[in-house]
């Protein structure tokens, strides 16, 4: 007979089963639709992936005729795609609308960005970093649909040694324009120690008329007539001997950033330049030309009101991003990572509107969060799990932080992301960003969120590993609430668990009962890309971690998948656990269709593109975490990225879930654990139960455990220690561990 609760329950029929038939199609999509609200309004980008020190150009994505938003984000090595839209709320007002579909069409992106005509086509080209110096990639269109073509590998410029590479410090961001109005695009850029400016000069119209031929030439000994001094300032007068003609010269880093164009209306091109040990951006005035440039004044306070500051090595970007056709300045930092925690990334993107033209500017400070305040961005190292906090029946979202700075303290946060919609129509809504307040004395950032029944009570707790001074350490907070009611958790009642001695600060650990007995083993994802596995020879309450593998599942060490996280959960819905993996690669991994850790089947090109499988590039450090939080049945992931922000993956297999008549529950209880004089066994069916010591050896067998009725066993006389107490059904082999005092 059916009941309500029956209709909770769903057996899984496939209307495809076999593994071939995976590879063949996508298994996610993109969710860009779920609901995220703050402070009662709904985020226009919510699921975009956070920001921390974002390098933002424009080019026509949609062939519309207007330019978009590119976004690349310097720490994560990630790439966004903005389009120009009419808001969603307001048809008057233009804003800029997350559209990933445009991010698969970008090659591999390194340290930097550029884009600008080389060619003269009116389609914008592709500038980025290579070891060789410069690569350079052609925007090539096919009616209404662009690609990129790639043009050079690297650059080369003439100097005193010869053509040599026109190189580019890793650290820094060159200046890719026309300097001398001849229609190719020159490049300057810092030499290597960081102190002159190189001026190499694009000789294809000199030299065949047209503009795509990028060969170069360097000229003069630097350029601008100045070098960075000693300090922060700079000393001016030097004489860069450039020339209008230029012959070869000599081709000559810590870190620099350069802007260059007209920004005081008097035609020639000034300097905004950047340094990687300052936190301001330095104004150079030019007094020249722009071929032969003299920069003769300089100032530290730029803007002039609310100046640029950052914590370290400011960048400026010229876009007009609020469609008023002026260009505004954008002002980010051009950092790798968060040095001494002392960056405030959910407030890093500094804009400021232009109120006066692109040659004259009068910049004003709008705000410091431009992008970042429309979606999930909790600062960096966001790490998210799914629980129903409330108890409602639909899935909340804890999320983990790298942290943020307090005081003298670096501490990190949980964020509560509370489901205001349903369990099948998601809307979530940020709730608190300190969540549960984990305390300042802790010292713990980079919290590494998981839910799991640590205590073995049947409840899942909320458990986080976090960096100390100490190293790794893991804490839990057990949920004193029961199975589908609120949680209750306290951070008074924090427990701590061991971790095994090689813990790294930069490990993943997982907590998952991968043998079955009860407790909770530990896989942990390593930072050389390899997989360790410890058994739990203990119980939940004592857990004995004990190392059985350091290659779990055959994955060793590799460079390129190094900082690998995993979670485990049977996303395939074909009865087995699947090990869901990301790593520095960026991309997505399935392991699947086989019994736990004999996995052949390895699947990357999981996610929907125009109807082909995948494997787009989603950051170098994340944390992925498999949840059915739109109620569908499937499970789905959700990807936390080092720049504070998740990407929600909706489950697209096509598999059917059909209500049917639930089957009996079975159920072992044994307890309670730890035990002193008794142990009482409860089990809903009839079993034969055989009781093993430490040894393995049988000390009581064929003892009848009748079904629904609690069976006493006398332990006053055995001696304390871990015993083994398996049940045999009619259905199953159960085992639980129980530790006599």
């Amino acid at each position: 007979m059916r009941t309500k609760f029956t209709c909770l329950l769903f057996f899984i029929f496939f209307t495809f089963f076999l593994s071939e038939s995976h590879a063949q199609q996508s298994w996610f999509k993109l969710d860009t639709v779920t609901v995220l609200s703050s402070g009662g309004k709904a985020l226009l980008n919510p699921w975009a992936g956070g920001l921390n020190a974002s390098q933002i150009t424009k080019m026509d994505l949609n062939g519309d005729g207007t330019e978009d938003l590119v976004v690349f984000e310097r720490t994560s090595g990630d790439l966004s795609t903005f389009l120009a839209s009419t808001d969603p709320t307001n048809a008057q007002k233009k804003v800029y609308l997350h559209a990933p579909s445009y991010e698969y069409l970008f090659p591999k992106i390194d340290n930097w960005l550029i884009l600008n005509d080389y060619n003269g086509d009116g389609l914008k080209d592709l500038f980025t970093y290579t070891a060789l110096g410069i690569t350079v990639y052609k925007q090539v269109k096919n009616g209404s649909t662009w690609s990129w073509q790639l043009a050079k590998d690297a650059l080369y410029t003439d100097g005193l040694s010869g053509n040599v590479n026109l190189q580019v410090s890793s650290q820094d961001i060159p200046g890719i324009t026309d300097i001398d109005g001849d229609g190719d695009l020159d490049v300057i850029t810092f030499d290597y120690s960081g102190v002159y400016i190189e001026l190499h000069q694009n000789m294809s119209i000199e030299r065949y008329g047209i503009p795509d031929s990028l060969v170069y030439k360097r000229n003069g000994v630097c350029w601008g007539n100045f070098h960075k001094g000693d300090g922060e300032d700079f000393v001016l007068g030097e004489d860069c001997g450039v020339v209008g003609n230029p012959d070869a010269n000599r081709i000559l880093h810590q870190g620099n950033s350069i802007m260059l164009h007209d920004l005081d209306g008097d035609g020639k091109k000034d300097l905004l330049v950047g340094h990687i040990s300052n936190d301001h951006m330095s104004f150079l005035k030019n007094t020249g030309e722009n071929l032969i440039a003299s920069f003769s004044s300089f100032t530290h306070i730029y803007p002039p009101a609310e100046p640029i500051v950052f914590y370290i090595f400011p960048s400026a970007y010229y876009e007009d991003v609020d469609f008023d056709g002026v260009k505004d300045l954008i002002a980010a930092p051009n950092v790798s990572n968060n040095d001494g925690n002392l960056m405030d990334f959910k407030s890093s993107n500094w804009y400021y509107h232009n109120a006066g033209t692109s040659e004259n500017a009068n910049f004003k400070l709008v705000q410091k969060n431009f992008l970042q305040d429309q979606m999930l961005d909790v600062g960096e190292n966001a790490t998210p799990s799914f629980y129903d906090i409330d108890g409602d029946g639909d899935l909340d979202m804890i999320v983990g932080t790298g942290g943020t700075r307090d005081g003298n303290n670096f501490r990190g946060q949980l964020w509560l992301l509370k489901n205001t919609g349903t369990k099948q129509a998601p809307a979530f809504e940020i709730s608190s960003d300190n969540y549960l307040n984990i305390p300042a004395v802790l010292d713990m950032y980079n919290l590494k969120t998981q839910w799991a029944d640590f205590n073995g009570d049947g409840v899942p707790d909320l458990g986080f590993a976090g960096t100390t001074i100490k190293g790794l350490e893991y804490r839990y907070i057990p949920n004193k609430g029961g199975l589908n009611e609120p949680a209750q958790l306290n951070v008074a009642d924090m427990l701590t668990i061991t971790m095994p001695v090689e813990s790294q600060i930069t490990d993943y650990p997982y907590f998952y009962d991968t043998d079955g007995d009860g407790d909770l083993d530990l896989v942990v994802g390593k930072p050389q890309g390899n997989i360790s596995y410890y058994q739990n020879t203990g119980t939940n309450k004592l857990p004995v971690l004990s190392l059985v593998t350091e290659t779990f599942a055959g994955i060793t060490l590799n460079y390129e998948g190094r900082n690998v996280q995993l979670s485990v959960a049977d996303v395939d819905l074909d009865g087995k656990p699947d090990l869901v993996t990301v790593d520095f690669s960026g991309k997505l991994k399935i392991f699947h269709s086989a019994d736990w850790g004999k996995w052949t089947q390895r699947e990357s090109l999981l996610i929907d593109h125009n109807g082909l499988g995948t494997d787009p590039l989603f950051g170098g450090y994340l944390y992925a975490t498999v949840a059915d939080y739109n109620g569908d049945g499937k499970p789905d992931v959700a990807i936390g990225n080092s720049t504070g922000g998740i990407r929600l993956l909706q489950n697209i297999l096509p598999i059917s879930i059909t209500p049917v008549e639930p089957p009996v529950e079975q159920s072992v209880k044994v307890y309670p654990n730890p035990a002193g004089e008794y142990i009482k066994v409860l089990s809903t069916e009839n079993a034969s139960l055989t009781v093993f010591n430490v040894a393995g050896q049988a000390i009581q067998s064929n003892i009848m455990v009748r079904a629904n009725v609690e069976k006493e066993i006398v332990t006053a006389k055995w001696t304390p220690g871990l015993y083994v107490f398996e049940l045999q059904t009619s259905r199953s082999r159960i085992t639980k561990k129980i530790v006599i005092r």
